[in-house]
């Protein structure tokens, strides 16, 4: 078949309609166009459209990738569970069936061999926003990562080498002091307790936190 058009798309300039032999077939990613050199002339084999289209799929499933990313960084595993669900609505098709497509496996390759997927740097990342605003301990780091689908050899390094966990525990209670202040010893020591493993601190920790804090009361 030959291209007798090339033309831009109205409101997606970044794509481009291609017609064959005098009629619209399909669109393409912009940079699959100048990659390929489809020009007007140009004759292609049913082989060689489907690997465009297939390419083109591709190219669709990383910008949406790119999207979900620009808001914060994912695990591997929120970004395929996010294009999974994308093609489950698409395509209408149940969540399992879509977790087949081979074109997501081909994504995750892109955004790993381009350092946009990088489970190592999630987790480094993870482990310190849980280490700041809101103080959590390892335990219930680990849980979190482990629930991203991060390894947990992975997570084990990152955690044994980033986190202080009695100096996390401190800062976590620093915020309910000034209204437990005026509570009984033993009260105060209950719900530092209860309140620093909800947040996933080890009894140590906790014993160690409360009795700073007890000696400086």
């Amino acid at each position: 078949m030959q291209v007798t058009s090339v033309e831009p798309q109205k409101k997606r300039k970044d794509r481009l309609n291609i017609f064959l032999d005098g009629a619209y077939a399909f669109s393409l990613d912009t940079q699959i166009v100048l990659k390929n050199n489809i020009k007007r002339g140009k004759q292609l084999s049913q082989k060689e459209i489907q690997v465009l289209l297939k390419e083109n799929e591709i190219a669709k499933l990383v910008d949406l990738a790119l999207n979900y990313l620009s808001f914060r960084p994912r695990s591997q595993k929120e970004i395929v569970d996010y294009l999974v669900k994308k093609i489950a609505q698409r395509e209408n098709i149940k969540f399992a069936k879509a977790k087949e497509s081979k074109l997501i496996g081909k994504c995750i390759e892109k955004l790993t061999k381009n350092k946009y997927i990088d489970d190592v740097e999630f987790a480094k990342w993870w482990t310190e926003s849980r280490s700041k605003s809101n103080p959590k301990g390892a335990r219930l780091i680990k849980l979190e990562l482990l629930r991203k689908g991060i390894d947990k050899d992975i997570i084990d390094e990152i955690l044994g080498k980033n986190l202080n966990q009695k100096e996390l525990a401190y800062k976590a209670i620093q915020k309910k002091l000034k209204s437990w202040q005026q509570l009984p010893k033993v009260e105060f020591k209950n719900k530092a307790y209860r309140y620093l493993a909800s947040r996933g601190f080890e009894f140590d920790e906790i014993r160690q936190t409360v009795a700073q804090l007890q000696q400086k009361s």
